[in-house]
């Protein structure tokens, strides 16, 4: 059984900083999937409010939990989701959602607990639980699953001593959106089990339904004591150099990161308090459009990928990503190079056609590789095209080495991770 923990800590901190480093030394154009950043700016009243709070001389100490028109904008914003039950002693705001999921690995849980979190996933995950000294339980969720929980799956996992699940919906790096029934199915399970459930927001906009995105608050808010949501600007906006995260749990956790903030961060920025609750206020509609958008753009590879039998793809309801399935390409050959894994073909995505693709070793499933397609539409068309331009341009040969390929292993029901 691997430790992808030991391995996470042999591959680059950040691979897609690193990736973006040799993007940039090329001489020769890229299409760049590499790296999932919204391809638009917020409105211009974002703007404006920080430019205001600036010349209002704002630039003093602020309160650790949040300026009040923060919070107040968020409450707002929450309750247009329906989720009308929290007020401020709910709400504690970071400097953007990793922070704040950072504080709660601090102030939660203590060093050898143990935290469930379903891969594919985030990659930060790994490293803020190392950090922590918190171990992790990895039950992979493959394909055949649409990369998502299932509730048998999560109850293999939480035996023995967990005291947390993380949950992220839509999901980095997948795309997989959980229904109402699909929540409601894991509800019944966590239900059996007294843990903390963090459930990472951070793409609840970017849906591809005709209602918004299913949380567990709406369909188990019997669980609503356990559950604690994090939001951010970053993606929801167009704003990820604004570093602003909000939270809303039971109040003893808000306060208990309240009080981390106030001898971390101080407080958040007043300048970046009043984007953010500008943001959160006001018309939406710029960020339902570019939805739309990448709906299309999801739209291109899917139809793209559907001629290439070498990969596969489950279809995501929601984020901007696309995360192939290519071990079918594994034993082939390109010229005298053998593609025996996710980086191999990665490498040569790069270098011969001009394409910048994310591993999936990664995010925990070294059988994928991650495409973001917050880029424009035309990039997308083009990025597709070389991609089955290499895919055409393999020779196929007997998979001999697929069963020693390095990570394969990793697809087990469940997995003990200890930093």
């Amino acid at each position: 059984m691997p430790d992808l923990a030991t391995a996470h800590r042999n591959t680059p901190f950040c691979p897609i900083l690193e990736l973006a480093g040799r993007i940039q030394s090329r001489d020769k154009p890229v299409v760049d999937f590499s790296i999932g950043v919204p391809n638009f700016t917020p409105p211009q009243r974002v703007y404006d409010a920080a430019i205001a709070a600036i010349h209002a001389d704002q630039c003093r100490y602020g309160p650790s939990r949040g300026e009040a028109g923060l919070i107040a904008a968020y409450l707002h914003y929450l309750a247009q989701l329906g989720q009308d039950h929290f007020g401020p002693v709910n709400i504690a705001v970071g400097q953007g959602g990793k922070h704040l999921l950072y504080s709660l690995f601090q102030v939660l849980f203590e060093p050898g607990d143990t935290v469930v979190i379903p891969a594919p996933c985030w990659p930060t995950y790994f490293d803020i639980a190392r950090l922590s000294g918190v171990a992790v339980r990895t039950p992979y969720c493959g394909l055949h699953q649409g990369y998502k929980l299932d509730p048998a799956t999560l109850e293999a996992a939480l035996r023995g001593r967990v005291v947390a699940l993380v949950l992220n919906n839509p999901s980095n790096p997948t795309g997989a959106l959980y229904s109402q029934a699909e929540l409601a199915a894991l509800a019944d399970v966590l239900r059996r089990h007294d843990v903390w459930i963090i459930s990472d927001d951070v793409y609840q906009r970017f849906v591809y339904t005709d209602e918004p995105c299913p949380h567990l608050l709406d369909v188990a808010p019997d669980l609503a004591s356990r559950i604690i949501k994090v939001d951010s600007i970053s993606k929801l906006y167009g704003m990820p150099g604004w570093r602003a995260g909000l939270l809303a749990a039971p109040p003893e956790v808000a306060e208990a990161v309240t009080v981390l903030n106030s001898n971390s961060i101080s407080n958040m920025p007043p300048m970046v308090a009043a984007a953010a609750a500008a943001a959160l206020g006001g018309d939406q509609g710029f960020s339902q459009q570019m939805t739309h958008g990448y709906q299309a753009r999801r739209d291109i590879l899917l139809t793209a990928f559907d001629s290439a039998p070498q990969i596969r793809c489950a279809r995501p309801g929601g984020a901007f990503y696309l995360f192939p399935d290519i071990s079918r390409v594994f034993g082939s050959m390109h010229g005298k190079q053998m593609i025996s894994t996710d980086e191999d073909l990665c490498n040569l995505l790069l270098e011969d056609y001009g394409v910048a693709a994310v591993p999936g070793r990664h995010f925990g499933a070294p059988d994928n590789i991650r495409l973001s397609y917050a880029i424009d539409a035309d990039q997308v068309k083009t990025g597709a095209r070389q991609i089955l331009r290499c895919l055409a341009e393999l020779e196929e040969k007997p998979r001999t080495t697929r069963q020693t390929q390095p990570g394969s292993e990793a697809r087990v029901p469940v997995m003990e991770v200890v930093s």
